[in-house]
């Protein structure tokens, strides 16, 4: 394939190079010969030009040395951020391994971020990167990941090249199997969760239930996710597959059936603790927070009044099982309106307040303990699609950089109101990098955090009649 100029190891020198791969005088002196992937060029007529007699010379390409690659624009967002640049491969190279490395960082690990060392997305770059470079199982499920992160960012259908690395990652990850130590090997366990994340994002049902039931298995066979290995990266990734599972395909029809029980509080409580500083940098961050020390307020209330009713409810089918009449009690009135009434509506002028104001707006109208009209899904599905369009005009990374929390609680609450599983998962991903930069030691509470608020209020929005009592003789 020929180039448009000459190799890094030449160019460097000042030497005339024949764009060989490698090239006669690399060859001849027994240096590594290196193009970055944006030289690469075709023939004329479409088709990639025939190699030289050096290239069919040419010494195994694995062996390609990656520290000049840094100098490609595309790939230095990944090697700024990470400490190891891998120097070789453990399967042969293919020309758009670099790109497609970029893509996995850009997709999963943060790359435009500095990331603490003990985060979720630090280890990504580093424990799971180095993992991936000493095992051709879990290099192939990155570089299907990293395809795959390039397939959906573009709307397309899995590329040729997507599927390709996809078989090879099951095919290898089958082979581990059959070795009772390899397959509870933390990296198998790695290199199963991007095939199980990209069904979710694709829809595959049958696929994700499949990789999923696996994950499980093997997490039974080391003995529960406290006991699996990688600082907390394999179980941190486990968690966030079966958190974006359930956002994917929705709550299954027994979490539907039953009571949410207690509304979680541990989200706002997360918020409140916000360090007042960060007011320099978030100027609405005053009345951000006041509104979500109401919601706090609210659902205390609401689950107090609740549980009461509740009792009420059960104390009098005991006394009165003899009565011929039936008494209908509805869940207690404690209306979140009256501790939001005095939210400024403070417009598009301020985005970042302009967001929490529509997120709780949806907490409001799904929790309401008015009768349901027939068009409540189409007001919140409304409501929803408002939140995503003024998300996507706010920064992410000052979310994510001064509010985290506030991101994922505004994020979180928009996928559950949306019926569409799309905008759901957008959801989901807007904030997805909130929780890859927080240290997955003093912070392992926090997926849960997420996930009991996502599960109460979609439990909330999809079973109207979750609250309502019956009397009867």
């Amino acid at each position: 394939m020929a180039m448009l100029v000459a190799c890094e190891p030449c160019r460097q020198r000042k030497r005339k190079c024949d764009r060989g791969v490698p090239c006669a005088l690399c060859i001849k002196r027994g240096r590594n010969c290196f193009y970055p992937p944006h030289r690469l060029v075709k023939s004329q007529d479409g088709a990639p030009d025939a190699p030289t007699q050096s290239q069919s010379q040419s010494p195994n390409p694995l062996e390609c040395d990656m520290t000049a690659l840094t100098a490609n624009h595309m790939f230095q967002a990944w090697v700024l951020q990470s400490p190891d640049i891998p120097m070789s491969y453990p399967v042969p190279f293919r020309w758009y391994i670099p790109q497609l490395l970029k893509h996995f960082s850009e997709g999963l690990g943060v790359s435009r971020l500095p990331v603490d060392s003990n985060s979720t997305a630090y280890h990504i770059q580093t424990l799971w990167i180095r993992g991936a470079i000493s095992d051709p199982a879990l290099f192939h499920a990155t570089l299907y990941a990293g395809a795959s992160h390039f397939d959906l960012s573009r709307g397309e259908r899995q590329s040729a090249i997507t599927l390709y690395h996809q078989a090879e990652a099951i095919r290898l990850i089958n082979e581990r199997l059959s070795d009772p130590e390899a397959a509870v090997d933390d990296r198998t366990m790695i290199a199963v969760t991007p095939l199980a994340l990209f069904a979710d994002l694709n829809g595959d049902r049958a696929a994700a239930d499949i990789h999923r039931e696996g994950l499980r298995r093997l997490v039974e066979l080391r003995g529960g996710l406290d006991r699996l290995g990688f600082e907390g990266l394999t179980s941190a990734l486990i968690q966030m597959n079966n958190i974006i599972y359930n956002i994917a395909f929705d709550l299954s029809p027994d979490k539907l059936s039953s009571p949410p029980g207690p509304p979680p509080l541990a989200l706002e409580k997360r918020i409140l603790q916000t360090p007042s500083h960060i007011s320099t940098a978030v100027p609405s961050l005053p009345a951000i927070i006041e509104i979500f020390r109401n919601v706090h307020t609210f659902k205390l209330e609401f689950w107090t009044q609740e549980f009461t009713a509740s009792n009420t409810h059960t104390n009098s089918h005991t006394h009165n099982h003899t009565h011929s009449h039936t008494h209908s009690h509805i869940r207690p009135h404690v209306h979140l309106a009256s501790y939001t009434s005095s939210m400024p509506e403070l417009g598009l002028e301020n985005p970042v307040y302009y967001c929490c104001y529509l997120a709780v707006t949806l907490f409001k109208t799904i929790v309401s303990d008015g009768i349901r009209s027939a068009t409540f899904s189409t007001e919140v599905d409304a409501l929803a699609s408002e939140l995503r369009a003024a998300l996507a005009l706010t920064d992410p990374e000052m979310w994510i950089r001064r509010i985290p929390a506030v991101f994922s609680w505004v994020c979180l609450t928009g996928a559950a109101a949306s019926s569409d599983s799309r905008s759901r998962i957008w959801f989901y991903f807007k904030q997805a990098s909130a929780v890859r930069v927080l240290n997955v030691r003093s912070e392992p509470p926090y997926l849960d955090e997420l996930w009991e608020h996502f599960r109460w209020l979609r439990t909330m929005r999809l079973n109207p009649k979750r609250y309502i009592y019956e009397e009867s003789v």
